[in-house]
């Protein structure tokens, strides 16, 4: 069982709703979107390049364009063990917040 932690879970997820378009600066924009949070680039590339040594992501070279001076983007998707894993922290999650006592705010 591959348990995620909470920045992989939510890199995985980000990259798992953009499809084919989950290259570095959509999965920023998509990350801050669902967190509000900030993120540095550094802290992502990082995060992407330890998940691929884990197998839950990979890379490929994306088409060459003239607005990067010819360089394609790094195009990024999760692997049949990410989704897997993906699995596994999910219904790991239901399991803990099962029959939590509601909470109350303020």
């Amino acid at each position: 069982m591959g348990i995620l932690t909470r920045n992989e879970e939510i890199i995985l997820i980000a990259i798992w709703k953009l499809g084919g378009n989950a290259y570095g600066v959509s999965i920023r924009d998509k990350i801050m979107d669902m967190t509000h949070q900030n993120l540095v680039y550094g802290t992502l590339y990082n995060s992407l390049e330890y998940l691929i040594r884990k197998g839950y992501v990979a890379s490929r070279k994306g088409d060459p364009t003239p607005e990067r001076g010819g360089k394609g983007k790094t195009i990024y998707s999760v692997t049949p063990a990410g989704k897997q894993a993906m699995i596994d922290t999910r219904q790991l999650n239901d399991h803990i917040w099962q029959d939590m006592p509601a909470l109350e705010s303020g």
